[in-house]
């Protein structure tokens, strides 16, 4: 944008601030961005305020009080119907900029609104004011700063001027055209006159709203430096237009009730009701899929950030702020390491959270919601808060609390609930995960810089490849779960993890990165983080973490290395093992019933990181009470002893033999001991990572 007009321009909304100033005393105390927004409600507010009064004296004037006494049960019955639609509200989110949101709210209520109109007539819209007047007392309550109560004021009279002025204007024109109240019938001319009716609102809305549009086009180019009008334009089109592509069914609502009683009425109700419903759970999940999705893409362009360079202390924060703003709907967010570094304060001017929050929240065990309403465990005394989130920082070798992230969400028509608050659970532990990992990166790195290149890579890698392993396994009553890693030098290109999965399931993987090094090292921290990520959005479904995982590998690493992978999810109370073998060594099933049947749980797609969109599929076994399951990576079958003859795999599944009834851990122990014995002698040459899951008889 030319910066002479953009000094231009924001002279201009300079002067209007101050003139919101005489209104809103308070105003230049905000943020930059906080004034401009502010200043657009207070003048918004003040030019539909003549609208929503003219428009609530000529309701008054047009009031039929006889006609409310007459049908005064038939206006209560939809005075009701509007509660249940704008409870069955649906809505649009649109990120206008990367830290501002466009969110916009609607129902069906205003089509059933309508058809009431065009039933009695302008003394119908009583219901649609008194509705909007409660819902703005109750969310006058709950606000706490003058910014909330001045966007409530600028909501209630573009409302009322929307409701009232505009509709009994479009009525005008509906009764001078000939229309008449009732409506006759669903005749030509009676449907044409009131969609007449429905067209000269929507255009007066447009009229309207378009000073608010106009104002906020201005404030996009100066925050955004940029004449780039698109993303307000569509917002404003979506919100005010789409809601009208309902309002012709308000027609056939009226005419159906006028020529075939309350029996159809009743029975189209219904079905609106169904639709309604479908509308918002459509619009959550599309509104979820969009936050998921910006998550994923987000964590992925940090985790090639960090890949890309060694960060030092220095670095990380302005690497942070890059990424994190945009990657959650929060106003404020906060990222704090003990005892006194803000790594993120977002946005600047906050003044962050109180010391009291950080002491809390370094003393839990995993991430934490609070509603509005619900109270601050930090706070002696309830204060107002937005819908927040809260996630500790753990360091991966200790276990230690060294940090924590706090997210305070925008108050967007997404409604936050602790669903969809715990939805954003994965998203923040991955995010604690880059950043406890990148720390530890970074201080191997720092406290290395005396010794050679060689020597702090190999130590890197090392501390990088032991911080994503698992130090402690999600409780499984009736089966016993043994691991044991033994790298073949500082760095390992082997990995394992178990993953709590909803519904009492457990994840289960064991993976091989080809090759070793910091880069194998590094490889495995982003394939974890996706698979991990994977895993707990579709933790039913391992082809489908293996898929994702892949393509994103290929499409984003381009490391050319590959991974040999087995990924089952165990479902303890059923007893079935649903995997999916990439390439892996074959895990043993050693059945307690005939020890000499023994299955191989074999190949069912290639390694992850060849090929992109390969076929993946699963299989199922059942582990019977005193089964043994051996998982393993070819560190055993392949150790040599010194006279180059290999350890192999019928080595392996003798030893299960003749250790049965023992528990996970002799078993391991037996296995693990008869490898060294037989390469003693020899160096190892490769990772070892042996698992040993044994249900109980």
């Amino acid at each position: 944008m030319n910066t002479n007009a953009n000094t231009s321009l924001t002279e201009k909304y300079n002067r209007l601030s101050e003139f919101a100033k005489m209104f809103w005393p308070g105003i230049d105390s905000l943020s930059d961005q906080r004034r401009l927004v502010g200043t657009g409600d207070v003048l918004s507010f003040l030019y539909t305020l003549p609208l929503a009064i003219i428009g609530i004296l000529w309701l008054i004037r047009s009031t039929d009080l006889e006609l409310i006494q007459q049908e005064f049960l038939f206006l209560l019955f939809n005075f009701g119907l509007l509660l249940l639609f704008s409870r069955l509200s649906f809505f649009t989110i649109i990120e206008i900029r990367s830290d501002r949101y466009g969110t916009s709210e609607d129902s069906l209520a205003s089509m059933i609104q309508w058809s009431v109109i065009f039933i009695f007539g302008p003394t119908a819209l009583w219901l649609s004011v008194i509705y909007d007047f409660i819902d703005f007392a109750l969310r006058w309550r709950v606000s706490s700063t003058p910014g909330q109560r001045w966007s409530l004021l600028r909501t209630l009279s573009t409302t009322f001027s929307v409701n009232t002025f505009a509709i009994l204007v479009s009525l005008t024109i509906y009764r001078n055209i000939g229309g008449e109240f009732p409506i006759p019938g669903l005749n030509i001319i009676s449907v044409t006159q009131a969609f007449i009716a429905l067209i000269s609102q929507f255009f007066l809305v447009l009229l309207i709203l378009s000073g608010y549009l106009i104002y906020h086009i201005g404030v996009q180019r100066i925050l955004a430096q940029s004449q780039t009008i698109q993303p307000m334009v569509r917002f404003f089109l979506i919100s005010v237009g789409l809601p009208y592509l309902a309002y012709p069914f308000s027609i056939l609502l009226a005419g159906l009730l006028i020529e075939d009683g309350i029996v159809i009425y009743a029975f189209l109700l219904a079905g609106l009701v169904i639709v309604a419903y479908l509308a918002r759970q459509l619009s959550m999940a599309a509104e979820y899929n969009r936050q998921h999705s910006k998550q994923l893409e987000k964590l992925e362009k940090l985790s090639r950030k960090l890949l890309e360079v060694i960060p030092d202390s220095s670095s990380l924060p302005a690497i942070l702020e890059e990424h994190v703003p945009g990657m959650f709907p929060s106003g404020r967010i906060s990222i704090w390491i003990s005892p006194d570094t803000n790594l993120l304060n977002f946005p600047a001017d906050w003044s962050g959270v109180h010391d009291d929050a950080w002491q809390w929240i370094i003393n839990q065990a995993e991430p934490t919601s609070f509603l509005v309403k619900d109270e601050l465990p930090w706070q002696p005394e309830k204060n107002d808060h937005l819908a927040m989130v809260t996630t500790p920082i753990f360091r991966h070798d200790s276990g230690r609390a060294i940090g924590g992230i706090v997210l305070e969400l925008w108050i967007l028509a997404q409604p936050w609930d602790k669903k969809s608050l715990r939805n954003l659970f994965p998203a923040t532990q991955a995010l604690a995960d880059q950043i406890s990992s990148t720390l530890q990166q970074t201080e191997v790195y720092e406290n290395s810089l005396d010794f050679q290149q060689i020597t702090q890579e190999l130590r890197l890698a090392g501390q990088i490849q032991a911080s994503f392993l698992p130090n402690k396994f999600p409780p499984l009553p009736g089966w016993q779960l043994a691991v044991t890693l033994l790298p073949a030098r500082e760095t390992s290109g082997d990995f394992f993890d178990v993953i709590d999965l909803s519904d009492d399931r457990l994840g289960i993987l064991i993976a091989d990165v080809a090759d070793k090094g910091v880069g194998s090292a590094l490889y495995m921290a982003l394939s974890r983080t996706l698979i991990r990520t994977y895993a707990e959005e579709y933790d039913a479904e391992p082809e489908v973490v293996s898929f994702a995982a892949n393509n994103r590998l290929l499409k984003d690493a381009r490391a050319n290395l590959f991974i040999t992978l087995f990924y089952g999810i165990l479902d303890p109370n059923e007893g079935t093992l649903t995997y999916c073998n990439a390439g892996h060594n074959p895990p043993y099933l050693i059945r307690n019933s005939d020890q000499d049947s023994v299955e191989s749980l074999t190949r069912t797609v290639i390694a992850m990181g060849i090929v992109a969109d390969s076929t993946w599929s699963t299989e199922t076994v059942t582990i019977e009470p005193g089964d043994i399951l051996v998982l393993y990576t070819d560190g055993i079958p392949d150790a040599q002893d010194q006279d180059g003859d290999f350890f192999n795999d019928e080595a392996i599944i003798d030893i299960v033999r003749n250790n049965t009834g023992r528990s996970a851990h002799e078993i391991q122990s037996s296995i693990i001991n008869e490898v060294q014995k037989f390469s003693a002698g020899t160096p190892q040459d490769d990772d070892i990572t042996l698992m040993v899951l044994v249900r109980d008889k």
